[in-house]
């Protein structure tokens, strides 16, 4: 009787444990898109940097890439982003680590980067462009012009594809300067650290707009940078996520297929410089990008 007594005691507290413990496992188990739907909120990366990502002087986090993740959200009842900003080549580990759960700053989809985080299909494409000291007086056409030189130097941003596309071209590290910000090397370029400086359009445009400069201004005409396949350079811009978050993109695939089917995606990036002709092309996916094809 007193074995039987026991045993139904031990019993009980045994389910009385698994009954605490389940919830707990269930909670854990969570993926980062169950836990966002269920609190409606996503915690976004982003570098500070017009016109992708950024933080008005109230608080509130807009720029493009941002309010299009907004409208992506909002029909999967996320509504509340919150920005956790960081330098921009602290944005890959960051995600990685969970410190946020999605890179809302731009970011080019490379091959390199797949090997380490998942993308959505992009949302633009972009070209990458020089500027240079008013009436370039170094006559710089393109990446070529510069790797022929003996002495011209050019800047552009730390962690960034920017920089594979100058060593492709030829130019020596002696001869390119990296910056941790876009208006670092801006500023780089007007005091003459470099004689140009190499970065996507619409930060060209922005920066120039944004400061009122005259000494600078962006070099036209310009050959795009070609690819090993000879191929003009297109940059296209997509949401990083960890690579296991797979219901999470799928989900943001499906939003920003609508969007773009109903016009809204232009609508939403025309404000920000993007036109039509930034859009990428019908059929351009994360996979065959990340894949190099």
């Amino acid at each position: 009787m007193m074995r039987s007594g026991l045993g139904r005691l031990s019993y009980g507290f045994l389910a009385a444990a698994l009954w605490t413990v389940t919830p707990t496992t269930q909670a854990m188990s969570a993926t980062a898109f169950e836990t966002a739907k269920q609190t409606g909120t996503v915690t976004v990366g982003l570098a500070n940097e017009k016109p992708y990502a950024y933080i008005e002087t109230d608080g509130k986090v807009t720029g493009a890439i941002v309010e299009v993740l907004r409208a992506a959200l909002e029909p999967l009842g996320i509504t509340k982003i919150e920005a956790n900003v960081n330098e921009f080549s602290a944005l890959v580990p960051g995600v990685m680590a969970g410190r946020f759960d999605i890179i809302g700053a731009g970011m080019y989809v490379t091959p390199k980067r797949c090997e380490s985080i998942a993308f959505t299909n992009p949302l633009t494409q972009i070209a990458t462009v020089l500027a240079t000291h008013a009436g370039n007086p170094g006559n710089i056409h393109s990446l070529e012009d510069i790797a022929k030189s003996s002495t011209l130097k050019v800047g552009s941003q730390l962690g960034t594809a920017q920089v594979d596309d100058l060593h492709r071209a030829g130019i020596p590290d002696d001869r390119i300067v990296l910056f941790t910000r876009d208006t670092e090397g801006f500023s780089g370029l007007q005091a003459g650290r470099v004689d140009a400086i190499y970065y996507p359009a619409l930060e060209i445009s922005e920066l120039i707009a944004k400061t009122g400069a005259k000494d600078v201004e962006r070099v036209e005409p310009f050959t795009i940078a070609k690819g090993t396949d000879g191929k003009p350079l297109l940059n296209f811009q997509s949401l990083g996520l960890r690579k296991e978050d797979t219901d999470f993109i799928e989900a943001l695939n499906k939003q920003i297929s609508a969007l773009r089917a109903s016009g809204k995606l232009a609508e939403i990036l025309k404000p920000f410089g993007f036109s039509a002709q930034d859009l990428p092309a019908d059929g351009v996916t994360a996979a065959a990008i990340c894949s190099g094809s």
